[in-house]
């Protein structure tokens, strides 16, 4: 018998299914990704370091907290670089910036977290890019650790840990990747 007429190729080890048995896609159980200590204190580490100090620069902007002086200044801020609508840009821009900060550090909902604050410090970068770089060091480097920590996930020491963005990690990076760099080009293009 051929394998046209059997349906098996020599390579299968199972029967074929049963005539009008259903065979529903089911993804493949993962083991869940073992204890890697250098790894994931690294990621922890790089997630501490970006969102504290992505927070703290939030919470000047929209709580007037450590030194800043609110919503206020950062909308008369946002006006004066050319921003349409700066009333409403600012409390959106600084609750994404400290919004995606926490979670970071959290590691709760890393990629969409991760990609805010892409958004955000990529605006800055723009900004700032005719200052040389000395101007945008920072906001390139904070930019740097938010597209790691987008597409290498937030490690084991996370909330996040049992996703399927942790389980996936390029796929929904390169998804929220091509996002912020949409809302970066919307801002710039369309509101300034």
């Amino acid at each position: 018998m051929s394998t046209f007429e059997t349906g098996l190729h020599h390579l299968d080890d199972d029967e074929p299914p049963e005539y009008g048995s259903t065979l529903a896609y089911e993804e493949p159980s993962r083991p869940v990704a073992a204890w890697h200590g250098g790894a994931d204190l690294g990621l922890l580490g790089l997630r501490l370091i970006l969102g504290g100090l992505v927070g703290v620069h939030g919470a000047q902007r929209t709580l007037g907290l450590f030194g800043g002086h609110g919503l206020g200044d950062f909308a008369k801020s946002l006006q004066q670089a050319g921003f349409r609508y700066s009333d409403i840009l600012a409390p959106v821009l600084g609750y994404a910036e400290f919004g995606g900060a926490v979670l970071i550090v959290l590691g709760l909902f890393t990629p969409l977290a991760a990609a805010a604050v892409l958004a955000v410090v990529g605006n800055t970068i723009i900004l700032q890019w005719n200052g040389g770089l000395a101007d945008y060091e920072l906001a390139a480097a904070l930019a740097g650790a938010a597209f790691a920590v987008l597409f290498a996930g937030p490690g084991r020491i996370s909330l996040d840990r049992r996703t399927p963005w942790y389980r996936h990690a390029l796929a929904y990076g390169t998804s929220l990747f091509s996002l912020a760099v949409i809302a970066v080009a919307a801002l710039q293009l369309l509101l300034r």
